[in-house]
Formats: structure tokens, C-alpha cells, sequence
């Protein structure tokens, strides 16, 4: 304690060693309290560093599940309510490295789960506008459909309006003749493949984008950077089945036995190295698991 301080207790009669802090002890406590915040700052810095990479690692993971279990779903039902014979294949692909496209079919269905489907009742080719069938249940204006000639080829087109119980009207033009009991099929198409687009910082950021029939593509999941699909065939199955990565033609499309799908999801933003966290999935998918009735 300096002079002063200790004249001016000795005059009040209050002891010297509790008179009040000196200079020093201030300057130790703020030093201390200085110090401890600073500490208790980095901890909550650090912690806040910790949620937010959770946090984004738990968004990826859930991109990447959500985006593989439609795709999935998807396939699965490939060809359900559909041809099994013919020309006719439920999947259709493109290989472009690690970004590939993939298209699946599948018969649609009414609400008793019955197939959505009928045969023509009267012969007609190419400039036919109004097909005659035996029933137009479950066919609406738009949908996509299937017209499957007695011989196994066929071919698609979009159905214009319902007119009656027993007609319908087509757009554009068929290629071929056909004759009646034709089978006509209501077509769910779906195609799947990733996009790059630009956000509002500039950053380019990929997502997965699924296509129904011809309508407008839309954004499924956003941060899929990685789409490689593989074929899996019914040959050469000792031990292991022959693989490729796309199928040739027809013929080897419909010996598919399996697809091979491998997914990457990455987060919407990097961490403060630069470095994207990422989540990769693979699965194996069998397609038409439900036989046409």
C-alpha cells in the first residue's frame, strides 16, 4: 500500500491490510478476468465451428439418403404394369463419366391398383388423330403412353384428350400401322441427372434434377455432385456377373439384372479450408420387381 493510502486508514483507525485494494491488485484481477474471457471465448468459437460442420455434415447425409431411396423407389418399379416381351425396355441410360442420366418407366395404376391399360378395337396408321380402344378408364389428356403392335415393337406419344368412353385423340403422328387388340399402356416416365446452376454468391452448385415425361425438369436435391450408374447383366455369372457401364442395345438392356448406383452428395458450403464435406452412397437396385398383370 502506497504512503498516502495508508496514512489516510491509520487517521480513519482502520488496519492497513484492509483498507481497499492497491493499484496492483486491480491491475492482477483485470489481467486474470482478461484472460479468462479470452479463454472461454475460443472455447465458444471453437464450439460454434463444431455445430456448424455437424450441422452440415447431417444436411449431406440426409441429401444423400433422400436423393438414393427415390431413386430407388424409383427403379424398383421399373417396368411394373408393362411389357416384358418385345421391343419395349423400362430403363434408358446415358454414361457421361461420373455424371451419368438414367430413365425408368413404369405402368401407371388406378386406385383398385389395377393396371392402366387397353387395347385398340380398330385398326388405324399414321394419320390417325382418335384411336378406338375398349375402355379409356384411367388415360387422362396428357398423360404419356405406350402403343405396343402384336408384333413387339411399339412406340410413345402423348395422349391429347379423352373424347368418349372408348375414345381418345393423340398429339402429333404415329410412325406405323396398327391393327386391333394393339395393347395401349399409361406411361410413368422419370429421368434423373445432375445440374450445375450459379448461386447468388457465385459459387457454382450442383443438384439432381428429375424430368417427369416432357414436362419442365425440376430440382430434386441440391449438392448431388456425383451420379455413377452401372449395369450389372445376366452373363457370365461365374463368378461374378459381367458389368458395364452402359448397355449396347436392346438385347443386352433387357438381360439388366441389376443397377449399381453411386451417389455423392457434398455440403452447401465449404469449411474454412476450402473443403467441401461430402457423403458417398452405393447401392444395388433390382428393377421390375412388380410383373405386369
Amino acid at each position: 500500500m502506497d504512503v498516502i493510502a495508508q496514512r489516510a486508514a491509520s487517521a480513519r483507525g482502520i488496519p492497513a491490510s484492509r483498507a481497499g485494494f492497491t493499484t496492483l491488485d486491480v491491475l492482477l484481477a483485470v489481467a486474470l478476468m482478461g484472460l479468462a474471457i479470452a479463454a472461454t471465448s475460443g472455447m465458444f468459437v471453437a464450439s460454434k465451428g463444431h455445430i456448424v460442420m455437424k450441422g452440415r455434415e447431417v444436411e449431406t447425409t440426409q441429401a444423400a439418403r433422400a436423393a438414393m431411396d427415390v431413386l430407388v423407389r424409383d427403379l424398383r418399379l421399373g417396368g411394373a404394369c408393362l411389357p416384358v416381351t418385345g421391343d419395349f425396355i423400362s430403363l434408358e441410360g446415358i454414361d457421361d463419366d461420373d455424371q451419368d442420366e438414367i430413365t425408368t418407366r413404369t405402368g401407371l395404376t388406378r386406385p383398385d391398383l389395377s393396371c392402366v391399360r387397353t387395347a385398340t378395337t380398330a385398326s388405324f396408321g399414321p394419320s390417325t388423330t382418335a384411336l378406338k380402344v375398349e375402355a379409356t378408364d384411367g388415360f387422362e389428356s396428357g398423360m404419356r403412353a405406350y402403343l405396343r403392335h402384336p408384333n413387339g415393337s411399339g412406340e410413345y406419344f402423348e395422349i391429347g384428350a379423352i373424347t368418349s368412353a372408348t375414345t381418345m385423340t393423340i398429339v402429333g403422328t404415329l410412325q406405323t400401322d396398327y391393327p386391333a387388340t394393339s395393347g395401349l399402356y399409361a406411361i410413368d416416365e422419370r429421368r434423373f441427372y445432375i445440374n450445375w446452376f450459379e448461386n447468388s454468391k457465385g459459387v457454382m452448385v450442383p443438384e439432381l434434377m428429375m424430368q417427369i415425361g416432357d414436362n419442365d425438369p425440376t430440382s430434386f436435391a441440391v449438392g448431388i455432385e456425383k451420379l455413377d450408374i452401372r449395369y450389372e447383366l445376366r452373363a457370365n455369372c461365374d463368378p461374378d456377373c459381367d458389368v458395364v457401364e452402359l448397355p449396347e442395345d436392346n438385347a443386352e438392356w433387357q438381360t439388366v439384372e441389376q443397377i449399381l448406383i453411386e451417389l455423392t452428395a457434398r455440403s452447401e458450403l465449404p469449411g474454412k479450408d476450402g473443403v467441401y464435406f461430402r457423403r458417398v452412397v452405393d447401392l444395388g437396385v433390382k428393377p421390375r420387381n412388380i410383373l405386369p398383370r
